[in-house]
């Protein structure tokens, strides 16, 4: 079943998806509940970055507090590459009320990432070691629209429908309509990029094999890219069980477990792009 929630991946794709529960990250009732130690971790690998970054908070302390201290590696195909340089959080997240002191960790790698690849984390934190593994869902194949699609610029502001033919695997979990460089053209052959959301464009879409997406819009004329974003099943999970407490068994994987530690590891694999002009 495929994640009904709203959600929205941050600019750049390369940032970690993480979300802003003001509570942290669920969890089964276990003693370790109020310990401050207790560290959430975020991890959202994303299919061609050569890089990875880990967004790890002490949920259960002051925001003035010092933030959580940990190891972790990161293992691929044939490689090992260890989180180690410290980034400002807004690189890892762009929820503005995550819970307590946070840190954001960076580890470059050898080569991208790859979609239907294994990748397995392991680490310490200050309660003990922690571990965690996902398999990339495999690539989203965008069969419609094709790679360029022309669109007539509305005379009122009315619903514009684009429909989206795709194929997926089973490892996507969550698949979502994805619009990157929007750009506005303005009367004298010059380009400003757009901003804010682009009516419903950015959305989950439902249907296994089809949907239409809309765009409602009357302005100047504007160009952007649109594609598909696949999201595995440890973030879904998450998404569907966020602020259930206690949460029922048998309890569904988020990609990540340890001792003190929760939180989720899951991976991002966009489809190819297709060009949108509307004038």
């Amino acid at each position: 079943m495929r994640a009904r929630a709203s959600f929205r991946l941050a600019v750049p794709l390369a940032a970690i998806v993480a979300s802003p529960a003001c509570d942290g990250f669920i969890r089964p009732p276990d003693p370790l509940e109020l310990d401050p130690d207790v560290v959430s971790v975020a991890i959202m690998l994303v299919a061609g970055e050569r890089e990875a970054r880990l967004l790890a908070a002490h949920p259960h302390r002051q925001e003035d507090e010092p933030p959580p201290t940990l190891t972790a590696t990161l293992k691929g195909p044939g490689w090992t590459a260890a989180f180690s340089d410290t980034l400002a959080v807004q690189e890892c997240t762009d929820a503005w009320n995550w819970p307590g002191p946070a840190r954001c960790l960076h580890a470059a790698l050898p080569e991208g990432i790859r979609g239907g690849e294994r990748y397995e984390i392991e680490g310490t934190a200050p309660l003990g070691p922690f571990s965690g593994e996902v398999v990339l869902p495999m690539t989203p194949v965008l069969h419609e629209p094709a790679d360029s699609l022309h669109l007539p610029l509305p005379a009122e502001y009315e619903d514009h429908l684009i429909p989206m033919r795709y194929r997926i695997g089973s490892g996507v979990g969550t698949l979502l309509a994805d619009v990157l460089d929007a750009f506005w053209l303005e009367e004298d052959g010059t380009e400003t990029e757009a901003q804010g959301s682009l009516g419903y464009l950015e959305r989950p879409l439902e249907g296994a094999e089809a949907d239409t997406v809309r765009l409602y819009y009357h302005e100047r004329p504007l160009r952007f890219s649109l594609r598909l974003i696949g999201i595995g099943w440890n973030y879904t999970n998450f998404l569907e069980n966020e602020g259930l407490f206690p949460l029922p068994k048998p309890w569904p994987s988020f990609g990540i477990e340890g001792e003190g530690v929760y939180g989720y590891f899951d991976g991002v694999v966009p489809s190819r792009v297709t060009r949108v002009w509307v004038r």
